[in-house]
């Protein structure tokens, strides 16, 4: 593959590097292939480990962000409270919305290297998963899975995954369900760049706040798009 198809695979455009891998999520070739280790383990342990996200295209993360700018998302706190968007200036908004969503073009579910992982077996009947740090903490409904990937990721014995967004930087939340599978995403993240965004997004249709994201995107990327690799 090209480095203009790889940048193109990156933003989400191109969905060649993508392999089906269950229930409509796809994952590139090895990623699939160590998710599927992961979970046979996870089984062992007893976990019903699966995904509530993987590869996401350009078009999806656009519908995320811009239904996120205007307010007919739901875009909460850290703490799980509902944010109303006209009690917000755009730049405070943005940073919001950032805090728990990417740009479209630098979300690194465009990769395929990434999900969002649960364990069905923790979620009571009826009970409608919201990916937040309260499930996902002490005493949440994810807590036990947590807890088994903590002793992995700590081992580097998670099948080539790690966690991109473990601690707070400042600039994207922790979140404790977001695995990448690393030996496929280093290719990726070394074609992503403030430039490349900027063309995509002369390209593609419009994102919301643009004129906030271009006038910020400097600090933007410094604190919300650098991944971890």
């Amino acid at each position: 593959m090209s480095r203009a198809e790889l940048a193109r695979c990156a933003a989400g455009l191109d969905a060649s590097h993508v392999q089906g891998l269950c229930e409509g999520h796809s994952l590139t070739p090895a990623a699939a292939s160590a998710w599927n280790r992961l979970v046979k383990r996870a089984a062992g342990a007893g976990f019903d480990l699966a995904p509530a996200s993987s590869w996401r295209d350009y078009a999806r993360q656009l519908a995320i962000f811009n239904g996120k700018a205007l307010g007919s998302r739901p875009v909460h706190d850290d703490e799980g409270r509902l944010l109303c968007c006209a009690d917000f200036d755009d730049w405070p908004w943005l940073q919001r919305i950032l805090r728990f969503s990417a740009l479209p073009g630098a979300s690194r579910h465009h990769w395929g290297t990434d999900l969002d992982v649960y364990d069905r077996h923790a979620l009571p009947d009826d009970y409608q998963l919201q990916l937040t740090p309260q499930e996902y903490g002490p005493g949440g409904v994810q807590s036990g899975l947590t807890a088994w990937l903590d002793d992995l990721l700590a081992a580097d014995d998670a099948e080539g995954f790690f966690r991109p967004y473990a601690v707070d930087r400042g600039g994207v939340a922790p979140e404790p369900w977001h695995l990448s599978y690393r030996p496929d995403a280093q290719r990726f993240a070394e074609v992503v760049s403030p430039e490349h965004l900027l063309t995509i997004w002369r390209q593609e249709p419009a994102i919301e706040m643009a004129d906030t994201v271009t006038a910020r995107l400097d600090e933007i990327w410094s604190r919300y798009v650098v991944l971890a690799v």
